[in-house]
């Protein structure tokens, strides 16, 4: 409704939060304007409207570049499901109840639950900021409660086990170098011989991208020489047309040891091996873990150690200090969690001595 000021008459119109305004000479000239302009703001606003496979499509492009390929194909799926259930309609149109009982309620746990629920909330925050969304649907449906269960850190003993079945010299070299040098899978994988190994320094160097901006961010372990010695002989022994330090070398020979056919990606870096531990773990008869285990183990040693948490921030890679706190008393709390139960187990009766673990150096 048009009011005076100064001697003029001041129109407004408030649309989406943002507010229009204009002076008019006469009351009645106001009440044109504002008329006008909220049919102009309507008709702007059905030209405007986002439809949902034109949205995801620009919004996958996005990821693709932004993301690792898993995270890329994990909101790939969360999407194609998002679409499967609601079609192509306004993104407007969307609401947290049908995604509340079509997408999240479906998951078997909490922690899938709030996995999916957190890919959402992302492609939606997207749509808010660039295509107009008034307001993210997921902001309304909480977080799930989910019971965060002891994570597995390795004995000296189990890390023994595991190298001594593993397949090759490669896959002993990279248990080794996971579990002295605290890196997480990714970044391991990507190391280069002429970029990020430093033998006459005996430094590794180690990037990631766990950080708002997306930036690769850089870090410098020493190695020790268990790790030394592993990466060494991944560069006597390596490709001759790969720069990787661990290189995809799957191959298939017949019955006379002739090569067949070798891996589609031969000499590339490897992106995950989601099944490679578990098959590992069966084989020495040790509890399952992967490889964020061996990145426990390290961290482990760090606090064992004694280290201060500036120290065990850095060579982990946390952004923050913070972090590194969460993390170490996790840590510490799986582990005494561990020791209790181990200490709870009766010695048989008849029995005056326990078993003793021979810890073995690595």
């Amino acid at each position: 409704m048009p009011y005076k000021e100064k001697g003029m008459w001041r129109a407004k119109v408030t649309r989406d939060g943002r507010r229009y305004t204009c002076l008019k000479e006469t009351k009645g000239e106001a009440l044109d304007w504002e008329s006008e302009k909220r049919k102009e703001l309507k008709e702007s606003s059905k030209t405007d409207t986002a439809y949902l496979f034109e949205v995801v499509l620009g919004y996958l492009d996005y990821a693709k570049e932004q993301y690792s390929h898993s995270t890329y194909t994990d909101k790939k799926k969360t999407l194609e499901e998002l679409m499967a259930l609601t079609g192509n309609v306004a993104i407007e149109q969307i609401s947290p109840a049908e995604i509340l009982g079509g997408l999240i309620l479906t998951k078997k746990t909490h922690n899938l639950a709030n996995k999916r629920r957190k890919d959402l909330h992302a492609f939606f925050e997207h749509c808010r900021k660039f295509h107009g969304l008034a307001r993210n649907p997921i902001t309304d449906i909480a977080k799930f409660p989910q019971e965060r269960k002891a994570q597995p850190v390795p004995t000296d003993t189990e890390l023994a086990k595991l190298l001594l079945v593993a397949g090759g010299r490669q896959d002993r070299n990279m248990l080794v170098a996971f579990a002295n040098s605290g890196a997480r899978r990714s970044e391991l994988f990507r190391c280069k011989f002429s970029e990020d190994v430093d033998f006459a320094e005996r430094m590794l160097r180690l990037g990631n991208r766990k950080n708002r901006a997306r930036e690769m961010r850089y870090r410098f372990v020493p190695m020790n020489d268990a790790l030394n010695d592993a990466l060494q002989d991944q560069f006597r022994h390596r490709l001759p047309d790969s720069d990787y330090v661990f290189q995809v070398r799957a191959e298939w020979v017949d019955r006379d040891g002739n090569v067949t056919r070798r891996h589609p990606k031969w000499g590339d870096r490897f992106t995950a091996r989601r099944r490679y531990m578990k098959g590992l773990c069966k084989q020495a008869k040790v509890k399952a873990m992967g490889f964020h285990s061996l990145r426990r183990y390290f961290a482990s040693k760090l606090v064992e150690n004694g280290e201060d948490l500036e120290t065990v921030r850095y060579l982990l890679g946390h952004a923050t200090v913070s972090t590194t706190d969460r993390y170490v008393y996790r840590l510490r709390a799986d582990m005494n969690t561990i020791r209790a139960a181990v200490h709870a187990i009766q010695k048989p009766k008849g029995t005056e001595k326990g078993t003793k673990e021979r810890d073995i150096e690595l």
